[in-house]
This record gives structure tokens, sequence and C-alpha cells, in this order.
């Protein structure tokens, strides 16, 4: 097992890294000398990919729970738990340290998840106190870190120029709504990440290979580097400014060798 040291230097390529793994260890270490429960601030996909590999080198996996406010959250908080917490107490509306704020907007209004967030951000916060924002039939819901909530809810009164209401709602009482998802079929020569992604965000395997070089490409959440990376039914792939795109099956093999596939996409 790798001690913490080795693990920032292995694993840290910007001093922005370096910073966000020490505060990663050090909330884990206040964790266990104090005995509650504490975390980080709300976790890009990247940054998520670099905090799960970090506790797992450092074999703090059984102590850290990744929770977003819904098991399908794509900005998370990392929780350490103390010895007396289990993962399920952690992610219970009376452990866990987020919010849900419930946005509600006039039905003539069409607001868009860049309103809710340029709002936000207009109130000078930063953007790792704001979790997912889902758009709804009636608004949006918002997950925010508990120390901000009561600011963002003085304050948050306008969304692209629109009045909104803000009400604090349990968090258990989020539903995430339907996705507008497409269904797609293709073929590709082989069960890659580069192939199967280029297949469904409709570019070509040298661009999304681009991507991927880039960082901007996630397997299950989880940033992938490589292009090569197998791919299996039931696996999500998420492309920054393109969507989110699920694999449901595999069909047969053509004449050609290719395998046919069944997915969905979603913006």
């Amino acid at each position: 097992m790798k001690t913490q040291e080795q693990v920032i230097a292995a694993l840290a390529k910007t001093p922005e890294d370096k910073l966000l793994l020490k505060q990663l260890f050090d909330r884990f270490a206040v964790s266990q000398e104090r005995a509650y429960l504490t975390h980080t601030r709300f976790l890009d996909l990247r940054e998520r990919t670099l905090c799960t590999q970090a506790v797992h080198q450092v074999g703090l996996t059984g102590q850290t729970v990744f929770w977003g406010g819904y098991p399908d959250a794509e900005r998370v908080m990392a929780l350490f738990l103390p010895d007396y917490l289990t993962a399920e107490d952690a992610v219970s509306s009376e452990q866990c340290p987020l919010v849900l704020l419930r946005a509600a907007k006039s039905p003539a209004d069409t607001l868009t998840h860049r309103d809710y967030l340029g709002a936000l951000m207009g109130l000078g916060i930063e953007r790792a106190v704001v979790g997912d924002i889902i758009l709804t039939s009636t608004g949006a819901d918002l997950f925010v870190t508990e120390d901000m909530a009561g600011f963002i809810e003085m304050n948050f009164l306008r969304a692209g120029r629109k009045r909104i209401l803000l009400e604090r709602v349990p968090v258990d009482s989020f539903v995430l709504p339907e996705a507008e998802e497409e269904v797609g079929e293709g073929s590709v020569a082989s069960l890659r990440l580069d192939s199967v992604a280029a297949l469904a965000f409709r570019l070509s395997r040298a661009q999304m290979q681009e991507r991927i070089a880039k960082g901007t490409v996630f397997l299950n959440h989880m940033q992938c580097l490589k292009p090569d990376a197998d791919i299996a039914a039931g696996d999500q792939i998420t492309a920054r400014g393109l969507g989110r795109a699920k694999v449901l099956e595999f069909g047969g093999m053509s004449r050609k060798g290719r395998q046919f596939i069944r997915y969905t996409r979603s913006k």
C-alpha cells in the first residue's frame, strides 16, 4: 500500500491536483481524529476520478463514499466515514452534508441549465459548492453544500432574468426526471472506447481519440485516457460538451466481422 505522499506525487499533474489531494487526505484525518463525518466540496468528473484513485491506492475505499444526492449524480462529494457510520447512514437525509433546493419558475418562462448556473455564479460563489442542476417541468432541482444553502436561499431570486422561488426540500424527495433519450444502432470494428464513443456521438474515431487524450471522455463516471478500454453492455460514456451515452446491448456480427450495438444517447 502506498503512503499519502507517494500517491500525491504519482497522481497530481498540476498544483491544483496536489492541493485537492492534500485536502482530501486532511479531511479523512479529521474524520478519524474527531469521529465525525467529513467531506470535500463537489467534485467534477475529472476530480472524482483523481480522488477515487487516491483513496483506492492508500486503502481508504471502505471508509469513503462518493455521493451527490442520488445514485447517478455527476458531481459528487467524497464523504469520509468515522467508524460508527455506515455508507447508508452517510447518505441519509439526516447525515448527508448537502441540501436540495427546488426552484420554481413561471410556467410561461423557459430556463436552461446555463441560466440557473450563470445566475448562481453571478452571486460570487464557487462552482464547487453547487452539485448537479436538474431541470424539471416546473423549474429545477439544485444540490448545494449545506454551509452555502442559506446564502443561496436568500440571494438566488432570478435566473435568466426570470423570477424564481426557492424551497428547501428533503434530499430523499428527489426524483430524477426521465431524460429525453435517442436510441441508436450501428456497428463497430471492435468494442473499444474510441470506436463505441465515436459511433454514439457521431464523430470520427480520430476525433474521439483526440477528446480521450484531452481527458474529456469518461467511462462510468471515471476519466478514461485509454482509447482501447474495453466496453461492456451497460457501460455509460460521457463526453464533455456532447452528452451521455449508454450501451444497451450487443447484437450479432456482420459478415465483415463488425459488432452490432444498440445504445441510447442523451444531452
